[in-house]
């Protein structure tokens, strides 16, 4: 790039907007004033924040021009320019520093007008002015474009009264906002920033079951807007604590995803290691004020924690984010997020985890501690890559569900009789069975907490430590080492265990490891995957256990299911079809008291609150061992097992129907009752 005379400068300046209503004799004094400057790719030619001075020309090259979120650390791209266009004026009319960062692309030519020849121009050239607000206009609707949101001037709308009574007005002077228009449940709202997550989520508190559409407006046309019109248009006052006043159709929603009172008493702990969970333990109530996107991560948290949810699923959409709990076994849709958030939202949430939010290309697993309002409560993070973006599940770990107690799991008392006397034998295996999420880990902890007194010694293998334990020696597997259930195992046993437990049997060397501690003087627990409790000796079989071990080894097996709990603010007295009863084997001459939930506000209306536990206890005796030994059909010992006393999975649901906890719908969802 070679310098140019001032008047080849002056030609230039034609095809300039700013400068393009000049002659060429002012075009060629202000050549002359213009300093030229030369920028390597990527070198920032203005700094967001720094002071500014000088109006900027691209004479060559291309710039890009970038801002800097400030609740993320996120820079944002605004727009590019090209030859012809020209940056920095805003700074040099309102004398603020730069507001955003131009950085070269390529090797770029520019040229500078300082304060003074800028301030002089203005004056001398009435018509600069002119040309100046307009390329700004242009400039700010092509911006608008870029992030696929409209440009508005209001001076050239019609307004609805009752359309802009619709927020109040210090709503609207504190967010900037404007509602312009309303049509097929679509709620317009002029915005000067269109990227305030909290203005648009105090404006669902006031205009519920609309769809929210954000457009851009100037704060000059804003400000000018709400001094001359708004006054006119909006002659009753409006209510001074911002809620709707009298004749404002408007309500507030029934989830307030920012609602500041949810975050009370609320802590987050950012896990520096998987052996430190709770170290650096920043005051999130705290910082739920100081920015939209960790406000939004916060009471995400806080508000699966008060709905009792156990997953919380944040799933990218090709337009959009999903958010999505899994509430008694359900998984559910509980907003549709704006795109825009889906980047810094899910970065937060990894920042939280200790995870990697560079690397967005493989899964990652991590884990966030909190407390409320004392109680401490671990969410698991499990990142994956998905075709719009990293999706998030967080499972909630609640650590209080560990002390429920017994009687709390096991509400008929024949059956936790017998938990409780396997529970208390001097050795042997007891295998907890069912399919993922249905409580395995909850009944295996409460075991443990009943048995955990000073003079044990526990000792625990899992994938992951899902639940801290006091008084209980907890070891993680560790794949990437060899650090496997197997290894741990082995070298329990040289720790001197009274109780050992195993997350899960997965093969061979685990279960014949697990079988072998408890033929030699120690309790072991540990899960399979399996649909019976008779199923299980099938399953350790096919592990390759001799048969005459598991017979030997095992103590008992808890058979278990969860189903959603009928909600005791709205259940009614129910009385089934005949075919119904037929089909659920249940006696013609037994009286069919059944109950179900209606549906109320408690509920949300799904007649359902909470979940309760199906379970099938075999427990072991002489007779039911000579089978296992034996090899005899896992049928044919369940049969002989419910002949000896034992409540199976059909009877305990039949028993919990009966009892008004669950329903025949929820019951047939999780058991067979025609085996």
């Amino acid at each position: 790039m070679t310098v140019q005379s001032p008047e080849i400068m002056a030609e230039f300046l034609q095809n300039v907007q700013l400068f393009s209503s000049l002659g060429p004799v002012e075009r060629t004094h202000i050549a002359k004033r213009l300093r030229v400057k030369v920028y390597a790719p990527r070198e920032v030619i203005v700094k967001e924040g720094q002071e500014g001075d000088s109006l900027f020309v691209i004479a060559a090259g291309f710039v890009e021009i970038r801002k800097k979120d400030p609740q993320t650390g996120i820079d944002f791209l605004l727009s590019k320019m090209e030859a012809g266009a020209c940056f920095g004026e805003m700074s040099l009319l309102n004398n603020r520093p730069r507001s955003a960062t131009v950085t070269a692309v390529d090797q770029t030519l520019v040229w500078t007008l300082e304060q003074f020849d800028f301030t002089d121009l203005m004056l001398s050239h009435p018509f600069i002015g002119l040309n100046l607000s307009q390329m700004l206009a242009e400039r700010l609707e092509k911006m608008s474009a870029h992030v696929g949101i409209d440009y508005v001037n209001l001076k050239k709308l019609n307004f609805d009264a009752q359309v802009v009574a619709l927020i109040p007005r210090n709503i609207i002077m504190q967010h900037q906002i404007l509602p312009i228009g309303m049509a097929n449940n679509t709620l317009t709202i002029a915005m000067v920033d269109p990227n305030n997550l909290i203005a648009l989520d105090d404006i669902r508190r006031f205009v519920k079951g609309t769809i929210i559409e954000p457009v851009v407006v100037t704060k000059d046309d804003f400000t000018k807007f709400m001094e001359e019109t708004y006054p006119k248009l909006v002659a009753p006052p409006p209510s001074p604590d911002g809620k709707p006043g009298d004749g404002v159709v408007a309500s507030v929603p029934q989830v307030d995803m920012l609602n500041q009172e949810l975050m009370k008493n609320f802590e987050v702990n950012a896990a520096e290691d998987a052996n430190d969970l709770m170290s650096s333990v920043p005051d999130l109530a705290a910082s739920a004020d100081e920015a939209p996107i960790v406000r939004l991560a916060n009471n995400i948290l806080g508000l699966a924690i008060k709905k009792g949810v156990s997953d919380i699923h944040l799933e990218p959409r090709e337009k959009d984010l999903y958010l999505r709990f899994r509430l008694d076994g359900v998984l559910q849709v509980e907003q549709i997020l704006p795109k825009r958030v889906q980047l810094p939202l899910i970065s937060r949430f990894k920042i939280v985890a200790n995870l990697d939010i560079s690397e967005r290309r493989l899964p990652q697993d991590g884990r966030i501690s909190v407390r409320q309002e004392g109680k401490a409560i671990d969410f698991r993070v499990s990142t994956i890559p998905t075709k719009f973006g990293e999706k998030v599940c967080m499972r909630i770990l609640d650590k209080s569900n560990t002390t429920l107690g017994l009687d709390k799991l096991f509400a008929h008392e024949g059956v936790l009789a017998t938990v409780r006397e396997m529970i208390n034998q001097p050795y042997g295996i007891i295998f907890v069975t069912g399919p993922t999420g249905s409580g395995k880990t909850t009944t295996l902890y409460s075991c443990l907490s009943e048995l955990n007194t000073p003079d044990v010694n526990i000792s625990t293998a899992e994938d992951p430590i899902e639940y801290d334990q006091a008084g209980i020696n907890q070891d993680q597997t560790i794949k990437e080492i060899g650090l496997d259930f197997g290894r741990i195992l082995r070298a329990f046993l040289r720790q001197d265990p009274d109780i050992i437990l195993v997350g899960e049997t997965r093969d061979a060397e685990t279960a014949k490891t697990a079988i072998e501690a408890a033929l030699t003087g120690h309790v072991v627990f540990t899960t399979l995957h399996t649909n019976s409790a008779a199923a299980s000796f099938i399953r350790l079989g096919e592990m390759g256990v001799e048969n005459f071990l598991m017979a030997s080894a095992t103590v008992g097996i808890i058979a278990q299911r969860l189903c959603r709990r009928i909600c005791s603010g709205c259940k009614e007295p129910f009385t089934p079809d005949a075919e119904t009863l037929k089909y659920l084997g249940w006696p013609m001459d037994k009286p069919a008291n059944f109950f179900k939930g209606v549906g109320c506000e408690r509920c949300n209306g799904s007649g359902y609150k909470g979940r309760v536990g199906l379970y099938e206890v075999l427990r072991m005796n002489g007779e039911l061992r000579k089978m296992v030994a034996r090899g005899d059909e896992a049928q044919d010992i369940h049969n002989r097992a419910l002949a000896l006393g034992m409540v199976d999975l059909k009877g305990y649901a039949l028993w919990a129907i009966e009892r008004g906890d669950t329903t025949v719908e929820e019951v047939l969802s999780v058991v067979s009752v025609t085996d």
